[in-house]
């Protein structure tokens, strides 16, 4: 077996699985110009808003939202004293409440003020880290009260891995704080100040993944606790699905609390709408090329087809994530080849394997489309257009990803080009 060559794809493997980009170096090391507009779109925002506004940021799931958020962190810091965070890092996704994001941007905030020695009032840490357990309440109060012998670091540590992974004390965070929420609010904005007034510099917090939520909990989330997510006095980045905003109560909600728009994340454009039939039709060349510099920064020249990185771009529907996961299959299939036949000295990212990879996400995205989904995908195809979602099958569709959507001066939508694949398949177009 040829080992160098194998190596060579472990790595292209490893580097396609740094995505999204949040550390600082892996961001300067691979990323490309996409997205500035937006990004100095929503620095302009949070400069110009109030010292507590809210922003809102949506995009299609894997569309780049992560690593642009992660840049605008470090952007804004020469402003703004930032905290950056995963919701996904501290609360599992199918327990994300309005109590347990506000009692994380405080576990945070407090990490974020002890590690600049800021400092904090006793009641403040207490509040937050005095009642670790239910039936250590006292005990645990004592050692806090004591400045933790223990270390604040520990216990920030232990709470942190608590709310990650124990129902009972996220159980106890909602029940704690359930009819006294303003009281959490109070004890944020005063680290909130404390940072300020120590740093000099306003609190920017900014909240990543929550746009990964299960539909109906990011519906339920903005649509009927927007205000105590708005309630505290300093600025914050919110995310959520592309999808949920196709839903009028959460518009509603999101407009009532001074939000005019989401800030939108769109998906690279690889064809004007009226070329997407046109087997002729160049593509744009702007985003194309920084689909194709994703490639080449991770995958080394002499390992993929000029022409198959071409159409693994344009197979991706314009989505980042896409283009990644289609990497990556085309990776996996070449090392089984190599692994396969130890005798086979060459193995390169080829139509061929290209057709292997596009078959495996073919086959993931069949297994989501239940038999009434296929009308949808087929009127969307042949329309362009929004389907009513009063079902939420075209919701579905659209935050699955096998329906996109794309914007000129109106929005259009589109089927994810593997899907229309598998509608020909099917037979139900041509």
């Amino acid at each position: 077996m040829n080992e160098a060559l194998l190596e060579t794809y472990q790595k292209a493997y490893r580097a396609l699985d740094l995505f999204p980009l949040v550390k600082s170096e892996d961001i300067e090391k691979y990323r490309i110009d996409y997205g500035r507009e937006v990004l100095v779109r929503v620095k302009s925002e949070i400069n110009a808003s109030m010292k507590d506004g809210k922003v809102i940021f949506t995009g299609h799931r894997g569309c780049g939202k992560s690593t642009l958020l992660k840049r605008l962190g470090i952007e804004m810091q020469g402003q703004h004293f930032v905290v950056f965070f995963s919701i996904s890092d501290l609360v599992e996704p199918s327990a994300v409440s309005p109590i347990n994001i506000l009692y994380s941007i405080g576990l945070r905030l407090l990490s974020a003020a002890t590690t600049a020695n800021v400092p904090v009032p006793e009641d403040i840490k207490e509040e937050l880290l005095g009642w670790l357990t239910k039936t250590q309440k006292q005990k645990t109060e004592t050692v806090v009260k004591s400045e933790m012998g223990f270390g604040l670091d520990k216990l920030l540590q232990l709470a942190t891995l608590k709310l990650q992974q124990e129902k009972a004390f996220r159980d106890e965070v909602e029940t704690v704080f359930a009819k006294r929420v303003s009281d959490l609010v109070q004890r944020l904005d005063r680290l909130a100040a404390g940072i300020q007034t120590t740093i000099k510099k306003p609190v920017l917090v900014i909240i990543d993944d929550l746009d990964k939520l299960e539909l109906g909990m990011a519906e339920a989330l903005y649509s009927k606790n927007v205000k105590s997510l708005f309630s505290p006095k300093f600025r914050i980045v919110y995310t959520v699905p592309i999808a949920a905003i196709q839903e009028p109560k959460v518009m509603g909600a999101l407009n009532s609390e001074g939000v005019v728009r989401p800030y939108l994340f769109p998906i690279a454009k690889f064809f004007p709408k009226d070329q997407t039939r046109n087997p002729q039709a160049k593509p744009l060349e702007k985003p194309f090329q920084a689909f194709l510099q994703i490639l080449q920064k991770r995958i080394p020249e002499a390992l993929i087809e000029p022409e198959t990185a071409c159409k693994m771009v344009l197979m991706s529907g314009g989505v980042m994530r896409e283009l990644v996961r289609i990497a990556r299959e085309c990776c996996t299939e070449a090392m089984f080849q190599l692994e396969i036949d130890p005798d086979r000295t060459e193995v390169k990212i080829d139509d061929a394997v290209l057709q292997v990879a596009l078959r495996n996400l073919r086959l993931d995205f069949a297994r989501q489309i239940t038999p009434d989904l296929y009308g949808v995908l087929v009127r969307v195809y042949q329309t362009q257009k929004q389907e009513d979602a009063a079902d939420g099958g075209f919701v579905k569709l659209l935050h699955g990803l096998m329906v996109l959507e794309y914007e000129n001066d109106r929005l259009w939508y589109d089927v994810h080009p593997i899907v229309v694949d598998l509608l020909r398949q099917e037979g139900l177009i041509e």
